[in-house]
């Protein structure tokens, strides 16, 4: 395998699996280019907190090991996607006033607006991870996209700012530094995602993103071009195979295996209900079960965990401001007719993510459990974030961590 300067990895680091994807930016379209993927179980996250350092560094590594063999290539820096119940976001206001006498406004006055906007009060234990820019208004006149070379007395701008736990973080780039590799950058994974998987047609028109993972899902709302809302659920495809569990009194494995290859999200899309073999718990008696009953078991935890997405989004108020539907992707995506389910649900239309403007094995681009991976490596090489406003993130944790590698080593 050849070391290649010009090849960066995707580090989705999840609490039911971990994913890496390598890549490179095409020079010609200025796309990306996808060369290697890998994935591995996860147990060292619950609900995107690390629980056990050891198993989150191995998973880290056994992906990583599987996407350098795709790729051929080895790499050493990671850019890290981050989610789970200690992420939480905000939408805040910030401004300033302009008092040169040529009253027009710079590069400066708009860093110094966003600075004052995210001045948040924050407990010791928590830290902004990025702001992002929403809207410019100046003179009150609202819906700026650029305001730098414009003359006004007053700037304001809405921002839209991620917070994390700060030890959660430590923990995260301490178990990537353990197994070898070090982290380039800490990135919130909702806006990863977003970037991957919604076009800029649809952040204009207003659409909401459900990106459902093993133990958490995120839904994120864009509107006017921007990011206006995301909120990090404790649920995902794990209470599903659980439920499967539960209910067939067999092992998570052998659930988990029954809902990949037989389940789908309604029994309304069975044609034939055949008879599936399956092992008990005891790992040694086999038994069986009608795959209506199987079907049944995963459409009533779909409707439940889609119930608890749509109460989230009619909480946030944007609700009707998303003529564009929903677009549905992560792992728990797979789910056979589980765009047709949410369709149903939500009341909107609703489609699959595809990554956009990526090339690749059809493998990896296609598969929706890599696109958060894809989505990080979008914002290093391509950069496409919302009107062009790279989020502005704060550099503490990664300077926390290379003190703390200075010492170790």
């Amino acid at each position: 395998m050849s070391k290649n300067g010009h090849a960066i990895a995707g580090l989705d680091i999840g609490s039911a699996q971990t994913v890496i994807v390598i890549g490179h930016r095409n020079p010609v379209t200025g796309g990306l280019t996808l060369t290697g993927a890998g994935r591995a179980p996860c147990r060292g996250l619950k609900g995107g907190v690390v629980v056990n350092i050891t198993e989150s560094k191995l998973a880290v590594s056994k992906a990583a090991e599987e996407a350098e063999e795709m790729a051929k290539e080895t790499v050493q820096n990671l850019l890290v996607g981050i989610r789970g119940s200690h992420v939480e976001t905000y939408n805040h206001r910030g401004a300033v006033t302009i008092s040169r006498t040529d009253k027009e406004i710079t590069a400066e006055d708009v860093d110094n607006v966003t600075i004052n906007a995210k001045a948040i009060q924050l407990s010791s234990d928590r830290e902004i991870i990025h702001t992002v820019p929403q809207d410019f208004s100046v003179d009150k006149q609202a819906g700026v996209e650029d305001p730098v070379g414009m003359e006004g007395s007053h700037l304001s701008v809405d921002v839209h700012i991620a917070v994390a736990g700060s030890s959660h973080l430590s923990n995260i780039v301490k178990s990537i530094n353990q197994a070898g590799f070090s982290c380039d950058d800490i990135i919130y994974g909702a806006y990863a995602v977003g970037d991957c998987v919604v076009s800029e047609e649809e952040k204009e028109l207003g659409v909401a993103l459900v990106d459902m993972g093993g133990q958490t899902t995120t839904l994120s709302v864009y509107a006017d071009g921007s990011i206006r809302f995301t909120k990090e659920l404790p649920i995902g495809g794990e209470l599903i195979t659980k439920d499967i569990s539960y209910g067939l009194k067999t092992s998570f494995t052998a659930a988990q295996q029954l809902k990949e290859h037989y389940g789908c999200a309604s029994v309304d899309l069975l044609e034939n209900d055949e008879t599936l073999e399956f092992m008990a718990v005891d790992g040694r008696t086999r038994r069986e079960v009608n795959r209506r009953t199987l079907v049944e078991i995963i459409q009533s935890r779909v409707e439940e965990i889609f119930e608890m997405i749509n109460q989230e989004l009619q909480k946030s108020n944007y609700a009707e401001v998303i003529p564009g539907g929903l677009v549905l992707t992560g792992g728990g995506s797979k789910l056979p007719g589980i765009d047709k389910a949410a369709e149903e649900a939500f009341g909107m239309n609703v489609h699959l993510g595809n990554p956009i403007e990526v090339e690749g094995p059809p493998s990896i681009v296609t598969d929706p459990t890599y696109a958060t991976a894809i989505g990080l490596l979008k914002y290093r090489h391509v950069g496409e974030w919302s009107r062009g406003h790279r989020p502005l993130r704060s550099p503490s944790i990664l300077k926390k961590m290379k003190v703390w590698m200075d010492e170790v080593f």
